[in-house]
This record gives C-alpha cells, structure tokens and sequence, in this order.
C-alpha cells in the first residue's frame, strides 16, 4: 500500500541514477580535506591537483557528448560511466604513487563523464508536462547532497578505515548500482530523446540568457570547489586544525546553504529569491571579509554557517540550466555542455585557489569576493530576462 502512494508521488522516476551521481560527487570530494595524509603516505605533494585530475577530464567527457546522436542509447552510456566508478575506485583503493593515483583520477573522470549527462537525460518526462522537469532536478540536488558531505565525511571516516577504505566503499556500493540497474526491467525506451521548442517572441533573448546561464554554472562550480581548498588552509594555517576537525568546519559550510536551498525548492521560492538575492550574497561577502580578522574559533565557525546560508540563496537558481534547450535541438546539447561547464568550474576552482594562496590568503580571500559578485550579476540577468516556456513535441 505504501509502495503504491509512493509510486504515485513519483511516477516512474528511477532512483538509481542519483544515487550514482551522488556517489560520484562522494568520491571526488572525499578527498578533500585529506591532502595532508595523502601527501604523506606517497610522500608527494602531487597530490593537492586529486580534484582537477577528476573534475577536468570528466568536463571534456561531458562536453564531448555534445557530438553523440540524439538516437544514443543512454541507458550504455549510464552503465558504462557506473561501471568507471566501480573500477576506479577500486584502482585508486590499491594506488601505489602520486602519479599513479592522479593517472587513475584522470582515466575515472573520462570514464565516468557520461553520467551527469546521460542521467539528466534519462530523468526526463515528457508525458507529464508540469513534472517533466522534478526527476531531473533531483539528480541536482544529488550531486550537492554527494558535495556536500563528501569531504564531511571523508575526514572523519579516514581515521576508522583510511582513505583506501573509503574508496573500496565506494566501489562496493557502484557495483551494486551497476548489477541492479542492469537486471532492472526496461519500462519504458531509455534511448529517446526528447525534442523542446520554445515559444517566445525575443528569439535574440536567448543567446544572452544562455551565456548568462552557462557562465552561472561554470562560476558556481569554481567557487564550490575553490572554497573548499580555502576553508581547508585558512582552518589549518590560523587555527592549527587536524583534518577531522576540518572536515567538521566543511560540514558547517555545507550543511546551512544545503538546507536552504532545499526548502526554497521545496516551497516553490525559486524565483522569489531574486528579491533578496543581494542581500543574501552579501552575507557571504562579509562573512569573507570579517574572517580576515583576528577571531575566535567559534566565531569564526559561525560565519562559516552565516555564508552558507548567504551563498545558499543563489543555488535554486541553479536550476535554470534545465530550461535551455534551443527549438528543434535535441536535449543532449545543452545538458553536456552544462555538465561539462560545470565540472570545467570544480576542477580550475582548486587549480585557482593554489595559486593564490601561494601569493597570500588576502588574494584568495578577494577571489573569492569576486566571484560572489559574479555570480550575484548572473543570477539577477538570468531572472529578469523574459521566461520562456518549453512544450514537448
């Protein structure tokens, strides 16, 4: 009986895919706040480029889907990027080097590229017209769940089974995915893709909001990972805390923003951010300024929580990237690119922050500032453009 109201709720969504994307993103980010015991254990520092080595080529991978045709079976293209998963986590389980570890992140990131992608598109309904879009801002929200505990969770489990247990975890779990999706029976044709046109009267609108759009996902996705490498050395260099105790500080970061957005979403105040936009993204940047004074850890963890929320206010906006296709263009386009676009953002963000943070934590810390701007300009282009609305043919 219950089964059935559930089934009811969420008519034919298949749950499988996001739980494999929030699996992937666990496994990229769980490495976070372990660049310490990685660099010691392969006595390297190589190691610190762990999330470009994935992020980067899993970009190329998604963008490269781009030229596939819309005929594609995407249920492959999904069982071949889990099988990635499993095999590269257990490849990097049993790493012996540096180089050989960042080799295996590079060879998972473009072996698992298909799997944003293809599971975005596999969530699509188009039979339902005012749900066609909730299957697939669940695998959204997803990836964020997987972010943001992540290295939450990795710091804190690394001390009770090691990194490479973590890993081996992960690999157990992609293989269960992997064999039930493939004994899964097939409802309904995973191939098809769905076709959209547009109906609106300023057709030249739509080449800005997209550039708008885009630029939205690739920023978000550079400030996400950037910060983490910023919270990272600015809790160990100010404060002297162990990795456990940063993991701690990336949970408050995360956790506060993560709940807002999925209330705002929830509660249908998507767009009614734009209201109060500045004034949300405004807490992050004082929240960024004020930690560049001398504070107290508690302190200095409550503003951790304040810019959470802050930043939190812009993600329901996220969404957008899910209304961009041009009229008569399959979906496959635009949703590599956003995914590639996105994962092209979580691996130059650390890339970036490096390289900052070797001039000085005020230049990072400005970076960051920066980028909540760019983000808050985007954000209020993309809402105050003329919304298009999409009807399935």
């Amino acid at each position: 009986m219950q089964r059935e109201k559930i089934k009811q709720v969420f008519p034919g969504i298949d749950i499988i895919p996001g739980i494999a994307c929030m699996l992937l993103m666990f496994q990229a980010y769980l490495i976070a706040p372990l660049s310490p015991t990685l660099a010691k254990d392969f006595s390297s520092s190589l190691i610190n480029l762990a999330v470009p080595a994935f992020a980067i080529p899993f970009a190329i991978a998604a963008g490269g889907m781009i030229l596939l045709k819309p005929a594609v079976d995407l249920r492959k293209c999904f069982l071949v990027s889990l099988a990635a998963l499993w095999a590269g986590t257990y490849l990097l389980s049993m790493a012996w080097s540096a180089t050989a570890f960042l080799l295996i992140r590079v060879l998972t990131g473009f072996g698992t590229g298909a799997m944003l992608p293809s599971a975005l598109l596999l969530a699509i309904r188009p039979d339902d017209k005012k749900r066609s879009l909730n299957p697939m801002v669940l695998i959204i929200f997803a990836l964020a769940t997987g972010m943001t505990f992540g290295p939450s969770l990795g710091g804190w489990f690394n001390g009770l089974i090691g990194w490479r247990g973590l890993f081996r975890l992960v690999m157990i779990v992609a293989a269960l995915l992997f064999l039930v999706y493939c004994l899964k029976d097939k409802q309904e044709s995973p191939e098809r893709i769905v076709q959209y046109k547009m109906k609106t009267k300023a057709s030249s609108g739509l080449d800005w909001k997209s550039t708008y759009i885009y630029s939205f996902v690739y920023l978000t996705g550079v400030f996400h990972s950037g910060v983490f490498v910023w919270i990272s050395y600015y809790f160990s260099t100010q404060y002297g805390l162990d990795e456990f105790h940063i993991a701690t500080d990336l949970f408050i970061f995360g956790l506060p923003g993560f709940v807002v957005t999925l209330l705002m979403h929830y509660y249908q105040l998507d767009k009614k951010v734009v209201s109060i936009l500045y004034i949300a993204l405004w807490l992050t940047v004082t929240g960024l300024l004020m930690l560049m004074g001398n504070l107290p850890l508690w302190m200095a963890e409550c503003l951790l929580g304040i810019m959470s929320i802050g930043f939190g206010c812009s993600q329901p906006l996220f969404i957008g990237i899910l209304k961009l296709p041009r009229a008569g263009v399959s979906l496959i386009g635009p949703v590599a690119k956003g995914s590639g676009l996105l994962f092209a953002g979580y691996g130059s963000g650390p890339l970036m922050m490096f390289a900052l943070l070797n001039v000085n934590l005020c230049a990072a810390t400005f970076f960051l500032i920066v980028l909540v701007l760019a983000l808050a300009y985007s954000s209020l282009r993309i809402w105050n453009k003329e919304i298009i609305k999409w009807t399935a043919i």
